[in-house]
Order: structure tokens, then sequence, then C-alpha cells
């Protein structure tokens, strides 16, 4: 037997097989991908349900993971003086209204501030705009701005009351639940809603997530007639560990029609959440 040939044959055959394994881990590591074959029949079945979807159905099929949440306790002062100003009156220890303007905070973490009068002037309601005049009064109220990113802007025909929304960003994930949303009327500021609780770790954990086709297929084809504009997925639905006092969520899908509603699922179990 010729030994050096036989030794050059073990050797490739172990790199082989080492190529083998590191491709059945990254497949486990990454959870696969849905097939072209399987997206294309959920495009077919939607369309027969008279669903239409305008964006790509995402592939994702593998772990889900949990965010870790620190609970965050508003500075009501600054957030008062920085929208209110002075002379304002004090209805209760989380209402507070000067003229046309009421500011009212639920919770640490939210707070929800409207003027019915439009009493603070803004001068453009352009996107760019908008954004430059959020991140000025962000320093005045104290608001992580760089821990948002811009969801969705909107606004009427005419050009008239446009609404920007912005949501938490986390190492490339969306936050739903940490929110930013600004609405501007013709003469100024309208309202303001936020909520923020500052995100600390992700880990995964050895539960699939439910592939988004089939969320599709067994959920929204039950609201023919609406035609879907984005499918994502981030983190949603805040709960609290009583031992431990820990805040966190899993992964949730998002699909957004064109009429600007939102739909968001469980990934996990594939429910639908408020």
């Amino acid at each position: 037997m010729d030994w050096k040939q036989a030794k050059t044959i073990l050797i490739w055959a172990f790199i082989v097989l080492n190529l083998v394994l590191a491709v059945i881990l990254y497949q486990n590591t990454k959870g696969g991908e849905i097939s072209r074959d399987t997206i294309i029949n959920t495009q077919k079945i939607l369309e027969q349900n008279n669903v239409h979807i305008e964006c790509p159905i995402p592939k994702y099929n593998g772990k889900d993971f949990i965010l870790q949440y620190e609970e965050t306790v508003l500075d009501k002062s600054k957030i008062i003086n920085g929208l209110l100003g002075d002379n304002y009156s004090k209805i209760s220890d989380n209402i507070y209204e000067k003229g046309t303007e009421k500011l009212v905070f639920n919770s640490g973490c939210y707070f929800e501030y409207s003027d019915s009068g439009s009493n603070k002037k803004i001068y453009s309601q352009s996107k760019s705009e908008v954004e430059i005049y959020l991140k000025e009064l962000a320093k005045k109220l104290g608001i992580p701005l760089d821990e948002f990113q811009l969801d969705s802007f909107s606004s009427s025909p005419s050009g008239e009351d446009p609404k920007a929304v912005y949501k938490g960003i986390y190492k490339n994930y969306t936050v739903f639940d940490n929110y930013i949303e600004v609405e501007i009327g013709k003469a100024g500021l309208k309202s303001i809603k936020y909520q923020y609780k500052k995100p600390l770790t992700i880990s995964s954990r050895d539960i699939k997530v439910i592939p988004v086709y089939q969320i599709l297929v067994t959920k929204m084809t039950g609201y023919p007639g609406i035609d879907i504009s984005d499918v994502d997925i981030g983190f949603k639905g805040i709960k609290g560990d009583k031992d431990t006092k820990t805040l966190y969520e899993g992964l949730s899908w998002r699909i957004t029609t064109n009429q600007g509603k939102e739909f968001y699922f469980n990934a996990a179990s594939g429910e639908l959440m408020e």
C-alpha cells in the first residue's frame, strides 16, 4: 500500500468533512432561510385572498432573542419647563396645563403633550426641518434622540399636519415600544408622545421564531383588500419578572399597510399583539 497516497487521501477527507460540518454549523446558527418557492406560493395565496404585498417577504427562520431593559425615570421639571415654560398650572402630580397646552405623565417613562392652539411656531414642515426642530427640543427635554431613528413621515396631500414617528434602535434591531411621535400643525407644534426604557443586553434563547410567511398566510388573509407596504422584525411586548424585577421582551413581526396601520405578531407564538 502507498502510505503517502493514503495519508494524502485521509487529509483531504478530513478537510472535506470539516467543510461539511462548518456548513451545517453555519446553517444551524443562521437558522436557515425559507425557499424561493415558498415565498412565491405565499405571494400567490395572498393575491388569491385579495391581499396585496408590495415589499419583500423576510426569510428569517432562526432563533428568538430576548432584549432586557432598565426602568427609566423622566426629568419632569426639565420636560415641564421645556414644553410649557413659566406660569403653568399643576392640575395633579401628573397633569400640567397652560392655556391650550396640556402635558400628561403616565409612569416614569412616558409623557404626552398636546396644544390645541398650536402656540409654538414652526416655520417649515419638511421632513428635514421637523428633524432639526426635534433635535433641538430633545436637548431641552433630556431625550436620548441618538437611540431613535425615523420610522415614518407622513403628511396630507396639501402638505399640512405632518407626523413624524421615531422608533427605538438597539444593535440594529428596532425597539417598537420605545418611540417618539411628533405631530405638526399648520401653525405649530400639535403633539408629542414619548416612551423610553433603556435597552441593556440582547441574548438568544432555544426557541425558533415562526417564519413570517406562515403569519401572512394564516393571519393576514383574514384582511382582504389591504395593501402591505412593509414587513420587518423587532422587539415588542415589555414584560416583567417579579423575582428579579427584570424587564424584557422577545422578537415580534410587524406588518405595515399603505394606510399606516400596523399589525404586530409575537414571533415565537404567532399571536396578534396590541
